[in-house]
């Protein structure tokens, strides 16, 4: 049961997390600041979604030393994502820095619930 509550309270914050990066994004744009493309985001967003409940089973199954292994092989895979997207979408070419903060934001986010749950583990 407790770690059933890990994974929630994961869940939960993630997605209170997430939230609030996409309030940003939308005040940012509503204030003619800075205008980002929804999808980019959005697959940043599921990608680190997908990840995360992939962990996040993984823990409740008690898997033991997988945890990062999973981690490492879905940041390739984010990276490959973000290289694709950079070649096909023309709103990354110009505003590639935003992105990529974003990118970094939702990997510090996705370290930071490794972390917990490798310590959770031992």
């Amino acid at each position: 049961m407790e770690k059933f509550l890990v994974v929630l309270k994961g869940l939960g914050l993630f997605l209170l997390l997430s939230a609030i990066l996409f309030i940003v994004q939308w005040q940012l744009a509503e204030k003619n600041v800075m205008v980002l493309n929804y999808k980019i985001h959005i697959l940043i967003f599921f990608i680190t979604l997908i990840s995360l409940l992939t962990m996040f089973v993984v823990f409740i199954l008690e898997k033991k030393n997988i945890i990062g292994f999973i981690f490492l092989g879905f940041v390739v895979f984010k990276m490959f994502a973000m290289g694709y997207i950079a070649v096909f979408q023309k709103d990354f070419e110009l505003n590639i820095v935003p992105y990529f903060i974003l990118y970094w934001v939702y990997l510090l986010i996705e370290v930071v619930f490794v972390l917990k749950l490798v310590k959770k583990q031992d």
